[in-house]
């Protein structure tokens, strides 16, 4: 078991929503690594249906609505669960075995916000982990997309620690949202990954960094003490076409559809020579980037603007 300096009180949200075989397949990887191998009393909130490259957004004036579902800790691979329940179920709630989760109808920054401030005392609260994200989020591309970072990002804003962790696959020949399915040994290797860098982070954490974005890459040789983590800068990089094609006419309607192309931005990545996390993810590296919770700001004098 990892021996903390402290036992840590997390919060944990996500953009891809509760336990589910094609879009949140690897969260209760993480649960199962946390709540088997740490002191850390761990609460969850996450959307109750996958919110992905919804950013730091909020469903404003629109009322949120929490239900529970309960699910077994030790069987990650079974993502069945109790309920949900309009509220806490004390059956499931006193079983050593379940584990609870709120499902909220928002966004992962509303979850975020929810679980801080409404599921935990907030004074209390020491981190707020958000995912791990079905696909990575490295680059900048990914990441101002991305709704794992709006989570984090809003833990940063009630002035709380906060961690961005994704898995990176081949997302741009897989059929993930038709089937997806990886090695369990693979997924707990991650997991384990997580858990300890996440708690060195913490340790360590340095006083100029608001949150960390981890990417782990789900190789076959995943392996604690033998695949290489590495600090790396966040790739600067740019869609080269419209991520959208316009779509046969629909009545007097003109339809685009989402078609982003990924495997031109996979193509720049892997031709790319700078170590970025882009790249090194790409390499088979695990990284880890220590960010500002703002927009980057280009240096500029303070003096009046004329025109």
């Amino acid at each position: 078991m990892i021996q903390p300096l402290k036992n840590l009180k997390v919060v944990l949200t996500n953009d891809d929503g509760c336990p589910d075989n094609v879009h949140s397949p690897f969260v209760k990887y993480l649960v199962e690594a946390i709540e088997l191998s740490t002191n850390w009393d761990l609460t969850i909130c996450v959307p109750s249906e996958q919110k992905s490259w919804i950013g730091k957004a909020y469903f404003a004036d629109k009322d949120l609505t929490g239900s529970y579902i309960y699910s077994a800790i030790s069987k990650p691979e079974d993502n069945s669960y109790f309920g949900p329940f309009s509220q806490p179920n004390p059956e499931y709630q006193s079983d050593p075995s379940l584990k609870e989760w709120c499902l909220v109808d928002g966004t992962p920054a509303s979850c975020c916000d929810i679980g801080l401030n409404h599921l935990s005392n907030p004074k209390e609260v020491d981190l707020v982990i958000s995912g791990p994200n079905l696909g990575r989020n490295s680059t900048a591309l990914y990441a101002l997309s991305s709704g794992t970072f709006g989570g984090a990002l809003e833990a940063c804003h009630h002035n709380k620690k906060a961690v961005v962790l994704s898995y990176a696959f081949d997302e741009f020949t897989s059929t993930v949202y038709d089937e997806f399915s990886t090695d369990p040994s693979i997924l707990r290797e991650a997991a384990k990954i997580s858990v300890k860098m996440i708690q060195k982070l913490y340790d360590n954490w340095n006083p100029e960094v608001d949150l960390y974005s981890i990417n782990v890459p789900l190789v076959d040789t995943l392996k604690l003490g033998e695949t290489k983590m590495v600090w790396a800068p966040m790739m600067q990089n740019r869609w080269g076409s419209s991520l959208f094609k316009k779509a046969n006419l629909s009545g007097t309607s003109i339809n685009y559809k989402w078609d982003p192309n990924y495997v031109e931005v996979c193509r720049s990545i892997q031709e790319s020579t700078i170590p970025t996390d882009g790249k090194l993810v790409e390499d088979g590296f695990v990284t880890v980037t220590g960010m500002k919770s703002l927009y980057h700001q280009t240096e500029y004098e303070h003096c009046e603007f004329t025109l």
